[in-house]
């Protein structure tokens, strides 16, 4: 079953605040149906969509370059993934976060395998410099990123681009550079699913898309996902089952199952 920490009540307190703010999120989700554009990688964009369909939100994911600044003004909130870096999303992902920024639209950056290529890497950067609302990547993208290999890439790099970093992995950490959360939830069969963390970007995304704090954003869709894959965990066979009973969980998920599996804790900087 998934656990249930014993936890001091400061924590529990702090679980119970995200898991309030996280089930109101989700009300008013399903109420506003926004809509969020992902440019994303060719193998994320079925679970992508599942993820922001569960919640109920909608998706587009065209890249023409003819319609993308059209689409981006009438979505709430953008995702950035470069794990298909190919001409056409290139030559679409910069009109789309100059139309973001233009109409004040929160935008997400996936800086999928920095640490792959050099050309990647700088071109990941490049875009920062267009001020992402969040970033969200592993610990080696982030560390990448921020060129440090210190523990606390995270916060440098939140602290150089003015952004939330969500740095997700066997525990997530989410820091403005100032403030830094960690939510212990998820479960290790989630990393047999193509595009997880792809996904997770368009999920944070969701949150986004309701003129929502970026930190809380982050905090909200990490803390929900985590908890949903530990549920869907409980009753899947193998990965298969594991992505059907994910989106299952995801949308059958309330305040009272956040509270009582949640695992949210502040660290200091």
């Amino acid at each position: 079953m998934p656990h249930s920490l014993s936890l001091d009540p400061k924590h529990n307190q702090l679980t119970a605040d995200y898991a309030k703010g996280a089930a109101e999120a989700l009300l008013a989700l399903s109420h506003k149906s926004p809509r969020v554009h992902c440019i994303t990688s060719t193998v994320a964009q079925d679970i992508s969509s599942d993820v922001i369909l569960a919640v109920g939100a909608a998706s587009s994911f065209t890249i023409s370059v003819e319609e993308i600044t059209e689409l981006v003004a009438a979505t709430n909130s953008l995702v950035v993934n470069i794990g298909t870096l190919d001409s056409n999303r290139r030559a679409a992902i910069t009109p789309a976060i100059q139309t973001a920024n233009e109409y004040g639209r929160p935008w997400i950056l996936d800086p999928v395998s920095v640490h792959a290529s050099n050309t990647r890497l700088e071109y990941a950067r490049s875009l920062l410099e267009f001020h992402p609302s969040i970033v969200r990547g592993n610990a080696l993208e982030i560390q990448v990123l921020a060129n440090s290999n210190s523990p606390m890439a995270a916060q440098q790099l939140a602290l150089q681009y003015g952004c939330v970093v969500a740095q997700t992995g066997e525990t997530d950490i989410i820091t403005n550079g100032v403030k830094t959360l960690m939510i212990a939830n998820g479960h290790p069969m989630q990393t047999r699913i193509s595009a997880m963390g792809c996904a997770t970007t368009a999920f944070i995304a969701c949150f986004m898309a309701i003129d929502h704090d970026a930190f809380d954003a982050a905090v909200q869709a990490l803390l929900i996902m985590g908890v949903a894959a530990e549920l869907a965990a409980t009753k899947s066979f193998g990965p298969g089952s594991m992505h059907m009973n994910l989106l299952d969980s995801i949308y059958a998920i309330n305040e009272q199952t956040l509270v009582r599996y949640g695992h949210v804790v502040e660290l200091a900087n």
